[in-house]
Protein backbone atom coordinates (compact mmCIF):
# COMPACT_ATOMS: atom_id res chain seq x y z
CA UNK A 1 0.00 0.00 0.00
CA UNK A 2 1.46 3.63 -0.83
CA UNK A 3 2.16 5.51 1.98
CA UNK A 4 -0.37 7.67 3.66
CA UNK A 5 -0.36 10.45 6.32
CA UNK A 6 -3.56 10.78 8.83
CA UNK A 7 -5.36 14.31 9.27
CA UNK A 8 -3.42 16.25 12.03
CA UNK A 9 0.16 14.96 11.24
CA UNK A 10 2.58 17.42 10.59
CA UNK A 11 4.92 16.38 7.45
CA UNK A 12 7.47 18.65 6.00
CA UNK A 13 7.49 19.80 2.47
CA UNK A 14 10.96 20.28 1.66
CA UNK A 15 12.26 22.22 -1.81
CA UNK A 16 15.24 20.10 -2.74
CA UNK A 17 18.05 21.47 -5.40
CA UNK A 18 20.33 18.60 -6.99
CA UNK A 19 20.41 16.91 -4.02
CA UNK A 20 20.74 19.91 -1.29
CA UNK A 21 17.62 21.36 1.18
CA UNK A 22 16.68 24.43 -0.21
CA UNK A 23 13.56 25.34 1.79
CA UNK A 24 11.51 23.56 4.28
CA UNK A 25 8.12 24.38 5.35
CA UNK A 26 6.07 22.32 8.30
CA UNK A 27 2.24 21.86 7.07
CA UNK A 28 -0.93 19.80 9.05
CA UNK A 29 -2.10 17.17 7.02
CA UNK A 30 -5.88 18.01 6.33
CA UNK A 31 -6.32 15.03 3.70
CA UNK A 32 -4.11 12.46 1.97
CA UNK A 33 -5.89 10.51 -0.86
CA UNK A 34 -2.39 9.15 -2.01
CA UNK A 35 -3.05 11.44 -5.16
CA UNK A 36 -3.79 14.21 -3.67
CA UNK A 37 -3.50 15.93 -0.88
CA UNK A 38 -4.09 18.85 1.38
CA UNK A 39 -1.52 20.31 3.70
CA UNK A 40 -2.36 23.67 6.10
CA UNK A 41 0.35 26.11 6.69
CA UNK A 42 -1.10 28.75 8.77
CA UNK A 43 0.39 32.76 9.41
CA UNK A 44 3.09 32.17 11.85
CA UNK A 45 4.59 29.52 10.72
CA UNK A 46 7.96 28.98 11.47
CA UNK A 47 10.13 27.48 8.34
CA UNK A 48 13.51 27.63 6.64
CA UNK A 49 14.06 29.72 3.91
CA UNK A 50 17.40 29.87 1.79
CA UNK A 51 19.74 33.00 1.26
CA UNK A 52 23.04 34.43 0.66
CA UNK A 53 25.51 33.46 2.81
CA UNK A 54 27.05 36.27 4.86
CA UNK A 55 30.58 35.65 2.92
CA UNK A 56 29.32 36.72 -0.15
CA UNK A 57 28.36 39.77 -2.06
CA UNK A 58 24.40 39.96 -1.69
CA UNK A 59 23.14 40.83 -5.31
CA UNK A 60 20.72 43.25 -5.27
CA UNK A 61 17.40 41.24 -6.18
CA UNK A 62 15.47 38.82 -4.92
CA UNK A 63 15.80 36.89 -8.69
CA UNK A 64 19.29 37.16 -8.97
CA UNK A 65 20.35 36.12 -5.24
CA UNK A 66 18.59 32.93 -5.32
CA UNK A 67 19.72 32.50 -9.14
CA UNK A 68 23.55 33.38 -7.69
CA UNK A 69 22.83 31.01 -4.85
CA UNK A 70 21.76 27.74 -6.81
CA UNK A 71 24.10 28.23 -9.78
CA UNK A 72 27.26 28.03 -7.14
CA UNK A 73 25.47 25.73 -5.84
CA UNK A 74 25.76 27.50 -1.92
CA UNK A 75 23.67 29.09 0.56
CA UNK A 76 22.27 28.97 4.05
CA UNK A 77 19.02 28.75 5.44
CA UNK A 78 17.43 31.16 7.55
CA UNK A 79 14.25 31.49 10.37
CA UNK A 80 11.44 33.33 8.72
CA UNK A 81 7.89 33.23 9.95
CA UNK A 82 4.95 32.51 7.38
CA UNK A 83 2.78 35.64 7.25
CA UNK A 84 -0.90 34.56 5.39
CA UNK A 85 -2.92 31.39 6.72
CA UNK A 86 -2.56 29.25 3.57
CA UNK A 87 -4.01 25.95 2.48
CA UNK A 88 -1.33 23.74 0.04
CA UNK A 89 -3.56 21.96 -2.33
CA UNK A 90 -1.35 18.97 -4.07
CA UNK A 91 -1.57 16.79 -7.14
CA UNK A 92 0.18 13.92 -8.13
CA UNK A 93 2.46 14.33 -11.36
CA UNK A 94 1.67 17.62 -11.24
CA UNK A 95 3.87 20.54 -12.22
CA UNK A 96 2.21 22.81 -9.56
CA UNK A 97 0.38 23.10 -6.56
CA UNK A 98 -2.53 25.57 -5.86
CA UNK A 99 -2.32 27.46 -2.57
CA UNK A 100 -5.54 29.14 -0.89
CA UNK A 101 -5.37 31.85 1.76
CA UNK A 102 -7.27 33.90 4.10
CA UNK A 103 -6.90 37.42 5.50
CA UNK A 104 -6.68 37.68 9.49
CA UNK A 105 -10.37 38.21 9.85
CA UNK A 106 -11.30 35.03 7.75
CA UNK A 107 -12.55 36.11 4.55
CA UNK A 108 -11.02 34.54 1.53
CA UNK A 109 -7.82 36.70 0.45
CA UNK A 110 -7.17 34.12 -3.06
CA UNK A 111 -5.57 31.71 -4.82
CA UNK A 112 -2.10 31.32 -5.58
CA UNK A 113 -0.64 28.81 -8.82
CA UNK A 114 2.64 27.79 -6.99
CA UNK A 115 4.38 26.35 -10.24
CA UNK A 116 6.99 23.67 -8.79
CA UNK A 117 8.45 20.33 -9.50
CA UNK A 118 5.71 17.07 -9.76
CA UNK A 119 6.02 16.14 -5.89
CA UNK A 120 8.12 12.64 -4.39
CA UNK A 121 7.36 11.27 -0.98
CA UNK A 122 9.66 10.25 1.82
CA UNK A 123 8.51 8.67 5.01
CA UNK A 124 8.31 12.14 5.92
CA UNK A 125 8.28 14.90 3.37
CA UNK A 126 6.80 15.37 0.78
CA UNK A 127 9.58 17.13 -1.76
CA UNK A 128 9.43 19.01 -4.71
CA UNK A 129 11.10 22.50 -5.59
CA UNK A 130 9.69 26.15 -6.49
CA UNK A 131 10.11 27.12 -10.13
CA UNK A 132 10.26 30.82 -9.55
CA UNK A 133 6.95 31.64 -12.12
CA UNK A 134 3.54 31.96 -9.75
CA UNK A 135 -0.02 32.94 -10.80
CA UNK A 136 -1.81 35.20 -8.19
CA UNK A 137 -5.47 35.14 -8.29
CA UNK A 138 -8.27 37.29 -7.22
CA UNK A 139 -11.44 35.99 -5.23
CA UNK A 140 -12.67 37.84 -8.17
CA UNK A 141 -11.30 35.33 -10.71
CA UNK A 142 -8.77 37.81 -12.43
CA UNK A 143 -5.15 37.20 -12.21
CA UNK A 144 -1.58 37.80 -12.67
CA UNK A 145 1.83 36.29 -13.46
CA UNK A 146 4.15 37.06 -10.50
CA UNK A 147 7.84 36.69 -10.30
CA UNK A 148 9.02 36.92 -14.25
CA UNK A 149 11.75 38.72 -13.07
CA UNK A 150 12.54 36.01 -10.43
CA UNK A 151 12.55 33.58 -14.04
CA UNK A 152 14.07 35.60 -16.23
CA UNK A 153 17.11 36.00 -13.76
CA UNK A 154 17.69 31.56 -13.27
CA UNK A 155 17.69 32.05 -17.35
CA UNK A 156 20.33 34.72 -17.49
CA UNK A 157 22.56 32.66 -15.08
CA UNK A 158 22.04 29.77 -16.75
CA UNK A 159 20.22 27.66 -13.90
CA UNK A 160 17.19 27.04 -16.14
CA UNK A 161 17.25 27.19 -19.85
CA UNK A 162 14.85 28.60 -22.22
CA UNK A 163 13.21 25.50 -23.36
CA UNK A 164 12.92 24.83 -19.22
CA UNK A 165 11.10 28.35 -18.82
CA UNK A 166 8.71 27.98 -21.67
CA UNK A 167 7.74 24.45 -19.84
CA UNK A 168 6.96 26.55 -16.44
CA UNK A 169 5.11 28.97 -18.44
CA UNK A 170 3.10 26.15 -20.28
CA UNK A 171 2.38 24.69 -17.16
CA UNK A 172 1.08 28.20 -15.58
CA UNK A 173 -1.20 28.51 -18.79
CA UNK A 174 -3.17 24.98 -18.36
CA UNK A 175 -3.68 25.74 -14.81
CA UNK A 176 -5.12 29.85 -16.02
CA UNK A 177 -7.70 27.08 -18.28
CA UNK A 178 -9.03 25.43 -15.39
CA UNK A 179 -9.78 28.50 -13.63
CA UNK A 180 -11.54 30.27 -16.50
CA UNK A 181 -13.87 27.29 -17.06
CA UNK A 182 -14.30 26.76 -13.30
CA UNK A 183 -12.72 23.15 -13.02
CA UNK A 184 -11.16 21.98 -9.94
CA UNK A 185 -9.98 23.43 -7.50
CA UNK A 186 -11.32 26.92 -8.19
CA UNK A 187 -14.99 25.31 -8.53
CA UNK A 188 -14.68 23.56 -5.21
CA UNK A 189 -15.65 25.36 -1.72
CA UNK A 190 -12.55 25.55 -0.49
CA UNK A 191 -12.41 29.42 0.17
CA UNK A 192 -15.44 28.40 2.91
CA UNK A 193 -12.89 25.98 4.28
CA UNK A 194 -11.62 26.26 7.85
CA UNK A 195 -9.14 24.61 9.70
CA UNK A 196 -10.02 22.13 12.71
CA UNK A 197 -10.23 24.36 15.46
CA UNK A 198 -7.75 22.24 17.55
CA UNK A 199 -4.68 22.28 15.36
CA UNK A 200 -1.94 25.19 16.25
CA UNK A 201 0.46 26.28 14.26
CA UNK A 202 3.03 23.50 12.79
CA UNK A 203 6.79 23.22 13.87
CA UNK A 204 9.80 21.67 12.18
CA UNK A 205 9.97 18.19 13.39
CA UNK A 206 13.14 16.21 14.38
CA UNK A 207 14.85 15.46 10.95
CA UNK A 208 13.29 18.10 9.29
CA UNK A 209 16.58 18.27 7.22
CA UNK A 210 17.09 14.69 6.54
CA UNK A 211 16.69 14.21 2.99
Amino acid sequence: MALRWEAGRTVVVQEVWEGQLWAARPMTVVFDHGDSLALWFPWGTPWKAPTTPRWRHRQETRGERLAECLALREWVLVDREWDVSTLCLFEAHAAHAVWVSWLPNGDHFGWYVNLQEPFVRTDHALQTMDLMLDIVVSPDRSWRWKDEDELAAFVARGVFDEAKAEGVRSEGLRVLDRLETNQPPFCDPWPEWRPHPAWDAPRLPSGWNRL
